[in-house]
């Protein structure tokens, strides 16, 4: 029997019923009957070579396009051919941008998409690659603009090192809070940022149009069988961009500083650092060992393409995230997902997630101070292996059932198709 197309009233119904109330594929297959939601990301790549925001980017069109009436198309500068087989097995396309002559940076590439291109709905994220949507809405008419945002720039400019920091992140605030406001609808990475814009967009009666995503946990990771056997010395891994200009904000010096305290007890420890940028080795080394930890306690890895950051994971007994402030920290979540035990910082985006999830708060450190991070490191290392693995695997659960990425997406999906009918 033919499936019975709803009637109008009901699909009213279904486009406003309450946020508690979540759609699923399914409700999105009967809820736009005979066409499809076309959504487009704006991305630099499919991997995660430049960071969290790939990542996410990359996982929102996968689960974008679990949903049978919604079509989810990357706009990208270049991919490989393995990059194309991977995200049509997600069933998600990749379109290449063209390049244009006088534009240097290949992200700029991207404010050119093709007349022909269809999509009711183009996905922008930050200023990097947000800025180029109100070009593109002005050729697309009728296109609805979704903005993402990742972090949170005023508040990074207080602990950047580079000239004018605080300057600068003024600037990249102001155009971060403009480009939310000529969006048709807002989404913030974790509960910090989602907060944060709501206040921000307060002036122009916009604050309630900020959605909170937080991420679940990352299925590719969650599949890693770590090993009960304990071994002597303690891998405590940090890993992330270990720009220069990055050290103080991710709290670099304080992992080192804390594992330096650790040199005396019965047990030995070891930093493991992953994320020093190519050529750049020996100096994120000598700025670890400037802040008192001594060589045999430290190993600096250069930065690690995604399927070998798996890698690190099994070799690793505990993963912290102590930076000083953090829009969301996908680093820890990443971990987690990995059945690691984690400490992370109090003020990140991440912390804040884990303080709504049961037992939670054991994992956050409400301090910068790396003696307190010490004391944590060695209470986690006072437990057998068996028994740390044990305590992430039941965080890692209820954390999974807290937030999904289902959940997530199905408001985001929601909200699409409301302001594609407005």
């Amino acid at each position: 029997m033919e499936p019975q197309t709803p009637s109008p009233r009901k699909i009213q119904r279904l486009q406003e019923q309450p946020e508690t109330q979540q759609i699923t594929p399914e409700d999105c297959s009967s809820l736009t009957p005979g066409r499809r939601l076309k959504v487009t990301l704006l991305t630099s790549e499919w991997g995660s070579t430049k960071g969290g925001l790939s990542t996410i980017n990359r996982e929102l069109a996968i689960q974008l396009a679990k949903y049978d009436n919604v079509e989810v198309c990357m706009y990208l500068p270049c991919f490989s051919d393995e990059d194309e087989r991977a995200a049509a097995k997600c069933k998600v396309s990749l379109l290449k941008a063209k390049k244009r002559a006088g534009y240097d940076d290949p992200i700029d590439w991207l404010t050119f998409i093709p007349r022909e291109h269809q999509m009711n709905v183009v996905i922008g994220h930050g200023i990097h690659l947000g800025r180029q949507v109100s070009l593109i809405k002005e050729v697309h008419e009728g296109c609805k603009w979704i903005q993402v945002v990742h972090t949170d720039p005023e508040e990074l400019g207080m602990f950047k090192d580079y000239a004018g920091p605080t300057v600068k992140a003024q600037k990249k605030h102001e155009a971060e809070v403009k480009l939310c406001q000529e969006a048709d609808q807002v989404v913030a990475v974790g509960p910090k940022l989602t907060e944060t814009f709501a206040r921000y967009l307060r002036s122009c009666g916009r604050d309630q149009l900020v959605l909170n995503l937080t991420p679940g946990i990352f299925s590719e990771f969650s599949d890693i069988k770590q090993a009960t056997e304990e071994r002597e010395v303690f891998h405590v891994l940090v890993f992330g961009r270990g720009d220069s200009e990055d050290f103080h904000l991710k709290g670099y010096d304080i992992a080192a500083r804390a594992v330096a305290l650790l040199k005396d007890e019965e047990h030995a420890f070891k930093l493991v650092f992953v994320g020093a940028p190519s050529g750049k080795e020996e100096q994120v080394k000598e700025l670890l060992l400037n802040e008192g930890i001594l060589p045999r306690q430290l190993i600096v890895r250069s930065a690690k393409e995604r399927k070998q950051l798996a890698e690190q994971f099994y070799e690793a007994d505990l993963v912290i995230m102590p930076s000083r402030t953090e829009g969301f920290g996908l680093a820890a979540l990443e971990a987690l997902s990995a059945g690691l035990p984690v400490l992370v910082s109090a003020n990140s985006g991440f912390g804040r997630a884990l303080k709504e999830v049961a037992f939670g708060r054991s994992f956050v450190v409400h301090s910068e101070d790396p003696t307190e991070w010490a004391k944590e490191i060695q209470i986690v290392r006072s437990k057998r292996r068996e028994v740390r693995l044990e305590e992430a695997s039941e965080l890692r659960e209820k954390y999974s059932k807290t937030y999904k990425w289902e959940e997530q997406c199905s408001k985001l999906v929601e909200k699409m198709l409301q302001v594609v009918g407005d």
